[in-house]
């Protein structure tokens, strides 16, 4: 499986039928200087276009492999995940991502990304030690972070003195 074959067919796809999307995950993680394996390609795409986007993806060579609210999973091309943006705060993090020429997609911000982190870690206990991982790895890459949003993130969840922890940590 060829993850940038997989990364470039999908996001040719959502743009070709104006789906808002940004990448998430592990090469989004790359993109921002933190590098770790990963098995597949991760999306935040408008959760409104949800049958437009399994439908696209579908004509596209994909399988879908599980659906549900939040998230779709697809297989066959490569490993493919989207996490739906259902609520504004989310739709807002496509809406401020920047553009990654080499990978010609857009990528969430860092304190985006970590604002995923702290979701899914608060929501799925076994992720929190990688999440947790990624966020400080992302916070000694990136020295000029936006802590305001990046609070705003984690006070949803009760989770500032955490984030504080992992930013003062050496």
């Amino acid at each position: 499986m060829d993850l940038r074959k997989t990364l470039s067919l999908a996001s040719e796809v959502l743009q070709k039928d104006q789906i808002a999307h940004a990448l998430i995950g592990g090469f989004a993680l790359a993109v921002h200087g933190v590098h770790r394996a990963t098995l597949d390609i991760d999306f935040l795409a408008d959760g409104s276009q949800k049958d437009k986007i399994v439908s696209s993806l579908t004509a596209a060579g994909f399988t879908l492999r599980q659906s549900t609210n939040e998230t779709l999973h697809f297989t066959g091309v490569g490993h493919l995940d989207i996490l739906l943006a259902n609520r504004p705060i989310s739709l807002q993090m496509i809406a401020d991502s920047a553009r990654a020429e080499h990978l010609q997609v857009n990528v969430l911000r860092p304190e985006d990304i970590i604002g995923l982190k702290i979701q899914t870690y608060c929501n799925d206990k076994s992720r929190e030690f990688q999440d947790k991982a990624d966020t400080q790895s992302l916070i000694r890459t990136n020295k000029s972070l936006d802590w305001s949003r990046i609070q705003k993130y984690a006070d949803l969840f009760n989770e500032w003195p955490t984030i504080q922890s992992l930013r003062d940590s050496k």
